[in-house]
């Protein structure tokens, strides 16, 4: 089996971040687990990420952007070569703008 390369762009780190500092509003010990929760799900990214589904957003784009979900949020990524981009982590309710 093929293990591929994990990045995590500076924005999906914003992102997980911004996550913390919301839960951590009503609920600090829950947001930094639940943080770790989410970094335990990107790492399996390094294991078949190709077996995710394209993101809605994806026929916008010029190349194919998958997601993962966990809870309420969706963990956003490319897949080039044998490297695994992540490159947005938002609430599921989102869609993610066109510009990013």
């Amino acid at each position: 089996m093929i293990k591929y390369k994990l990045q995590l762009t500076d924005t999906a780190f914003n992102d997980l971040d911004d996550i913390m500092d919301y839960i951590a509003l009503d609920a600090p010990v829950r947001a930094e687990t639940y943080v770790d929760k989410l970094l335990d799900k990107i790492r399996i990214l390094k294991n078949m990420p190709k077996r995710c589904a394209l993101a809605p957003e994806s026929g916008r784009r010029g190349y194919k952007l998958r997601h993962l979900i966990h809870g309420k949020y969706r963990i956003l990524f490319i897949v080039r070569k044998k490297e695994v981009f992540v490159l947005h982590v938002i609430h599921g309710a989102r869609l993610l703008d066109p510009d990013c």
